[in-house]
């Protein structure tokens, strides 16, 4: 039996040094699978895919020992905030004992191997949240991100005073819809919320920044039922609401990550009824990842569902994401029902997925992101007489770290409405972006960039892979810069071909525009909403 050292977590105390995050206090340690006798001089502290992330030291070398050949010692762990820079936003604590495998960090002795959601006092420095936080299995995992409003005491005691609030509305029938961070307004939550709103059902209410010019314009009936993004009303709503409706994970509900408890336990607990409408079709990269946990059903909730464009994708959540057949809408996106695109749509638009991985370093410097890099790379396969038709779009989670940047000059845009940049594209370069069935679906054909794919899958965690291969990919998969080039040179001005057409249909199988209806019908069938019949 393989050695893997155990560590547990007695107290914790977070501090801050200059330059250093520390976490300290007491703990017991043991050896799995061996009866030698802990030497502390050989443990080091991984991440995934970094070694020696964080310098750690112990109050004595052998510790005290205590029966089953545990030893109760003090530990104290310190990371570099620059380091802290280029990790990733969530970083699992591994110790490692010599040349045993990595071992587990848990939080809290008490929890032993389930989590409470606790975390740890959070260090904000120069716009950047830092902070130890318990996961469902109580592993301790350092958390980098940047910070939100709700970070700070002002922001926790909002928090708390709304969940106080709540209670008054205890018995109301609240359905709360939203997208990205609660800041957009154009996929399938907003298209189904006016369905919704058009059918009589007032107990909707969708979460928005209001002043998003693609509210500016909505109709009274709509506007009506928006509720202010981060306002009292949307806090003291996500509390009493436990019907949620979503083309995002239930974490955007409010800001992404937030590390204040009761919220945490809000969405992670019993009794909410949860539909995913998925932002784009997810028959892209494998929901085995360890990066993909959070599209995986929740057993805790009354009800989980998710919409799947296909038998195919549904095959995907049911073998990779633990789904049952009955979890799943085999229904269409709700968003394709509008999608469109101009007859003389000429544009050539580059936008790659975001690289999760490199959201702390791209914060720091872009410019030295695998991203930016493969950004250049697509632009120039571009042949020079088409460079003027050339729009690139960073991914939304990406997006805002440009903000500044002049590089690629006029080609660069931030775009308020991703719906209208493609009604004007003819081809996509991508890399494994779910945008790349809109585009299709809108007839622009596509081209892949794959050269990065063994990198990223290996970011992805193990045994992740592409859905999409050679047998099944409706456009171009290029692995060489000579390939990319004479993809796009190839593909541009063209009609689809069959072969891509037929394979796309195989993934998205609805095209008559009635997503939306199929949708409400489901929901009606498992008393999400009343029928009006």
């Amino acid at each position: 039996m393989a050695v893997k050292p155990l560590i547990a977590v007695i107290d914790l105390k977070v501090s801050e040094e200059p330059g250093f995050v520390t976490a300290g206090g007491r703990c017991v340690i043991k050896l799995v699978g061996s009866r030698e006798k802990v030497d502390t001089d050989k443990f080091r502290i991984d991440f995934p895919l970094r070694e020696n992330a964080a310098e750690i030291s112990f109050g004595s070398r052998y510790g005290t020992p205590l029966p089953g050949g545990i030893c109760l010692n003090s530990f104290r762990l310190r990371i570099s905030m620059d380091d802290a820079k280029e990790f990733d936003i969530q970083n699992k604590v591994i110790p490692v004992y010599g040349n045993s495998d990595g071992g587990r960090f848990l939080y809290d002795l008490r929890d032993l191997k389930r989590g409470r959601n606790r975390h740890s006092r959070i260090i904000i420095r120069d716009g950047m949240s830092m902070y130890f936080r318990q996961t469902v299995y109580n592993t301790l995992t350092f958390t980098v991100r940047e910070s939100n409003i709700y970070d700070t005491e002002e922001g926790d005691r909002r928090l708390e005073e709304a969940r106080k609030r709540a209670k008054a509305l205890k018995g109301r029938d609240i359905i709360l819809m939203y997208e990205k961070n609660c800041s957009r307004y154009e996929e399938s939550a907003s298209h189904l919320y006016e369905k919704l709103m058009d059918a009589g059902y007032d107990n909707v209410y969708f979460i928005v920044d209001t002043g998003i010019p693609a509210v500016q314009d909505l109709d009274e009936k709509y506007r009506r039922n928006l509720i202010e993004k981060d306002s009292d009303r949307h806090l003291e709503y996500f509390f009493a609401c436990d019907k949620f409706i979503s083309s995002e994970t239930i974490d955007h509900a409010l800001q992404l990550r937030i590390a204040n408890t009761h919220v945490r336990n809000k969405l992670t607990g019993r009794g909410l009824s949860y539909v995913f409408l998925q932002h784009g079709v997810m028959y892209m990269v494998s929901l085995n990842s360890k990066l993909r946990t959070g599209f995986k059903k929740n057993d805790n909730y009354k009800l989980y569902r998710t919409v799947v464009s296909s038998e195919a994708e549904a095959r995907h959540f049911i073998d990779m994401a633990g789904m049952l057949p009955e979890d799943l809408y085999i229904t269409g996106l709700a968003s394709f029902d509008t999608s469109y695109r101009h007859d003389d749509a000429d544009k050539i638009i580059i936008m790659p997925t975001w690289r999760r991985w490199e959201t702390n370093q791209a914060r720091d410097d872009v410019e030295q992101t695998g991203y930016f890099r493969m950004l250049g790379r697509m632009y120039d396969a571009v042949p020079d007489h088409l460079k003027d038709k050339v729009v690139i779009l960073p991914h939304p989670l990406i997006a805002e770290k440009f903000r500044g940047e002049h590089a690629f000059g006029d080609h660069f845009m931030m775009a308020d409405s991703y719906d209208k940049v493609f009604r004007d594209c003819a081809l996509l370069i991508t890399d494994y972006s779910s945008i790349a069935y809109d585009a299709f679906y809108r007839g622009a054909n596509v081209v892949f960039d794959w050269m990065d794919l063994d990198e990223c899958m290996e970011h992805y965690g193990e045994d992740t892979h592409l859905m999409l291969n050679d047998e099944n990919v409706f456009g171009r998969a290029c692995r060489s810069e000579d390939e990319l080039k004479k993809a796009v040179k190839e593909s541009y001005g063209k009609p689809q071909r069959e072969e891509d057409i037929e394979r796309y249909r195989h993934i998205v199988e609805f095209h008559d525009g009635k997503n939306s209806e199929r949708i409400m019908k489901k929901l009606i069938e498992d008393g999400i909403i009343e029928s009006k019949a």
